[in-house]
């Protein structure tokens, strides 16, 4: 069915104020899972909501606070609460630090999940600063090469890089595809992406209830990356790393998470409306470059889902199943 957006926005925003979220967090969340949807990352937007709702009453009078602060870096303890409102929070205090030292690095601990950290990497570089965003995944999803057990998150990173007009935003898991991928499939009544993910006896899974573990991206290369999120947000903060069960539906959202959030700032090494420019200019000249056969646009990373908002703020409206739509405003 085909849903206006903005009937879609006061949807969200009803069910957490109906499960008791606090009142200044119901917009950004609201925002956050409805930005997903039109951006294309359904894995990331409505279809993930329902299960944020099952544990939104438990948010009720908790508060997050800074646990440490230098004078470049805070560690945030978000007491539970998500990690997209905590990292805005947190993002805020590194920007003022970041304003005067030219780079801030935060920590959170105990966050339950984020959406996406690319929201919080452009949260920042709409405030003209760079931003490097992680966050552990989870539950243990993907596998090392060369073997089948899941034994860390799917680990993504958030890039932002200030430019003109609008930011350059990297949003990517470490794992070949994201685990919401097979969620997305089996409520799509779908196939799982092929060669992606592992059934229980190594063997590449086809049907979403068979899937143990996926891929880490680029072999070797991507799984470094993963393992590096795994320590920098799990033992380097106090956490003991232990692989777990493959997820579920129920339980990807239950463990406490850790993240990291760097920002720098360029107006300290240069003016930044040049650099701007000078990114802007950068990015014509790779699209402007050579096509391999078959390749109607290069895309700089984060431009399909721009576009993607962009063609669906046009419309004004998302098709949204049934079913979901049906779990989203009971």
């Amino acid at each position: 069915m085909q849903v206006p957006i903005e009937e879609i926005r006061k949807a969200l925003e009803a069910a957490l104020r109906k499960r008791g979220v606090d009142e200044t967090m119901i917009p950004m969340l609201a925002d956050d899972y409805l930005e997903g949807e039109l951006q294309g990352k359904q894995s990331h937007g409505l279809m993930a909501f329902p299960a944020f709702l099952e544990g939104a009453k438990d948010m009720a009078g908790k508060q997050a606070k800074i646990i440490k602060e230098t004078h470049a870096l805070v560690v945030m303890d978000a007491d539970t609460l998500p990690g997209s409102y905590v990292g805005r929070m947190l993002a805020d205090k590194l920007i003022q630090i970041a304003e005067k030292e030219g780079v801030a690095v935060g920590y959170i601990l105990n966050m339950k999940i984020w959406l996406r950290p690319g929201i919080i990497a452009q949260y920042v570089a709409e405030k003209n600063m760079v931003s490097f965003v992680i966050n552990d995944g989870g539950q243990s999803m993907t596998a090392p090469p060369g073997g089948y057990d899941p034994v860390v998150g799917t680990n993504p990173i958030g890039i932002g890089i200030p430019t003109a007009p609008e930011p350059i935003i990297v949003d990517m898991a470490t794992s070949k595809r994201a685990w919401g991928e097979a969620r997305k499939a089996k409520r799509l009544g779908k196939e799982l992406p092929k060669d992606t993910f592992y059934t229980k006896i190594g063997e590449y899974a086809v049907r979403p209830d068979d899937a143990y573990s996926v891929e880490a991206m680029g072999g070797y290369k991507g799984f470094a990356l993963a393992l590096f999120i795994e320590m920098m947000t799990g033992s380097f903060l106090g956490r003991t790393l232990q692989a777990g069960e493959a997820p579920s539906n129920q339980d990807y959202q239950c463990r406490m998470r850790g993240a990291m959030i760097v920002v720098f700032n360029p107006a300290l090494t240069t003016d930044v409306e040049k650099m701007k420019k000078e990114n802007s200019e950068f990015v014509a000249y790779i699209k402007g470059g050579q096509k391999l056969s078959g390749v109607e646009e290069i895309l700089i990373p984060g431009e399909r889902a721009a576009k993607n908002r962009a063609k669906n703020i046009e419309k004004g409206t998302l098709e949204v199943d049934d079913e979901l739509w049906s779990s989203i405003t009971q």
